[in-house]
């Protein structure tokens, strides 16, 4: 699913597009992906990127075997990469490995010098985060999704020196909803109904660009067939809230110049943002 934005959703700055497939941000040159789902991102333009890329594929079919393959490049190399602890971390994800996962991309992050990119390793670990979150559902294991990418969030955000918990819910989101419109919840519709409703509240707190909030509002609503004159009946009322606070946002920004919009973004960050759960959790 393409990602359309406006600023660079970690500094604000102005961004233009570029033919590789991402945003570029004049200010801090950091790239958006325009995919929130490739999970090869990272490992673009590099001299390795056709053999990881063949570990990549081989994730979903055989998570054991690629996490063998990946150790034997580890035991090659004297000092691993970033790349390759976090493509054991994609791996491990898909076998349901949430800890050693966490471990992994945590050792990867370590490694990492050039910041311009941290969004290509945001958007494998999302992907690989919605996998672990339907993996648990599925088997009924007691899993807390939220806590799990406050955490990863956080600790991305601390390295990198950016607010990072908007971009991290907005990417599990639109992976979340993509895993939706291609049928492969059909039969999951509970799970996909109490994840995402606890995702926009997530979003809703730490969204930092009120534009994109209301274009997921606006998906949600049509996802959850949102009837405004139906809601009670429907007990849809948290759609309802948020329905309200999508047109509040439009008439209150209705005048607002680019230039505002950008104050409006660089004024808020994780930590100020923080205090916004609890009036989300009270409305």
């Amino acid at each position: 699913m393409a990602f359309t934005i406006r600023l660079c959703p970690y500094c604000g700055g102005a961004i233009t597009s570029d033919e590789f497939g991402y945003y570029v941000c004049g200010e801090c040159e950091k790239r958006t992906f325009r995919s929130r789902s490739n999970s090869k991102a990272y490992l673009l333009n590099k001299p390795y990127e056709e053999e990881f890329s063949s570990i990549v594929n081989l994730i979903d079919k055989d998570p054991d075997d690629a996490v063998s393959k990946i150790e034997a490049m580890m035991n090659e190399n004297e000092e691993p990469n970033a790349d390759l602890y976090f493509t054991r971390g994609f791996a491990y994800a898909a076998d349901g490995e949430e800890g050693k996962a966490h471990n992994d991309w945590k050792k990867g992050l370590d490694l990492i010098t050039d910041f311009r990119f941290i969004d290509a390793y945001i958007v494998g670990v999302c992907k690989r985060i919605v996998d672990i979150i339907i993996m648990k559902e599925r088997e009924f294991i007691q899993f807390n999704p939220i806590e799990y990418i406050d955490q990863i969030s956080t600790e991305f955000g601390v390295k990198a020196g950016v607010p990072c918990k908007g971009i991290f819910y907005i990417t599990v989101y639109r992976n979340f909803r993509m895993k939706n419109q291609a049928g492969e919840l059909d039969e999951d519709d509970d799970i996909y109904r109490s994840i995402i409703l606890k995702l926009l509240n997530k979003i809703l707190s730490y969204g930092r660009d009120f534009r994109t909030v209301n274009t997921i509002i606006e998906e949600v609503l049509e996802d959850f067939h949102y009837n405004p004159d139906t809601y009670v009946e429907d007990d849809n009322l948290r759609l309802h809230m948020c329905s309200l606070l999508k047109s509040t946002y439009e008439r209150l920004s209705e005048n607002f110049s680019e230039e505002h919009i950008a104050r409006i973004f660089r004024h808020w960050n994780d930590s100020n943002m923080f205090d916004l759960e609890y009036w989300m959790d009270e409305l």
